[in-house]
């Protein structure tokens, strides 16, 4: 694509569609979306499951277009997956044991206008509110492409259930220019920041008790 950043009209009715229809199961609250800039950012959120990612792409906003990472074999996890991510075109397949090429790719989004999305945590978390040691990948991304960090925190997601309250936090973005020194200490730097933030976004919710409908299909649906 020429310009990674847009939008075609098919996506954006598809997300609508997709949409209302959290809105009709969850009850989705965005809290700082004025802090989501209209140049490409590395969107960085913790992970507890599978509506993560539908909750950054579905309510930020549609351009500059979030594209997600992910080896070329998870979406072929089921059929509903495939359907999913071929409509809206967002993933780009990586090769773990091609870290070069895979920087490369990253860059080349960005270049073009699109936004990415990490989860720098790099595996599943497993509690509401608790995040896990991050990575480095996604600073040394920002620092090589000279694109902000947004960081993001999401709660309610681990399990689901009709009527479950999702929460997505957005902090201000974190810009590689504000961080001085050779490039290894600024990825460090970064990293602490960025963690810092997104545990900031991370309150630990509490869930209203009562009927929890759904909750084991839901939970595992995706």
């Amino acid at each position: 694509e020429g310009d990674a950043g847009k939008a075609r009209l098919q996506l954006r009715l598809f997300r609508l569609a997709i949409r209302l229809i959290f809105r009709l199961l969850f009850r989705v609250r965005i809290v700082g979306l004025e802090n989501v800039p209209r140049t490409p950012v590395v969107v960085c959120a913790n992970h507890l499951g599978w509506t993560d990612p539908f909750l950054i792409l579905l309510f930020l906003p549609v351009e500059p277009r979030i594209y997600i990472l992910g080896e070329r074999e998870v979406k072929e996890i089921s059929g509903f997956r495939t359907l999913m991510i071929n409509w809206m075109q967002v993933m780009v397949a990586l090769d773990r044991d091609k870290p070069r090429e895979a920087l490369r790719i990253m860059q080349g989004v960005l270049e073009r206008g699109g936004s990415l999305l990490l989860f720098p945590e790099g595996h599943l978390g497993t509690t509401e509110g608790n995040l896990l040691e991050l990575q480095h990948g996604a600073a040394h991304l920002s620092v090589t492409a000279g694109v902000p960090l947004l960081p993001v925190g999401l709660t309610g997601t681990s399990a689901l259930w009709i009527g479950r309250r999702l929460i997505v936090r957005i902090g201000k973005p974190i810009a590689p220019s504000s961080f001085e020194g050779e490039s290894r200490g600024r990825v460090r730097s970064m990293t602490k920041m960025l963690d810092s933030a997104m545990r900031s976004l991370l309150p630990g919710d509490r869930q209203r008790g009562g009927m929890r409908l759904l909750r084991k299909w839901l939970t595992n649906l995706f």
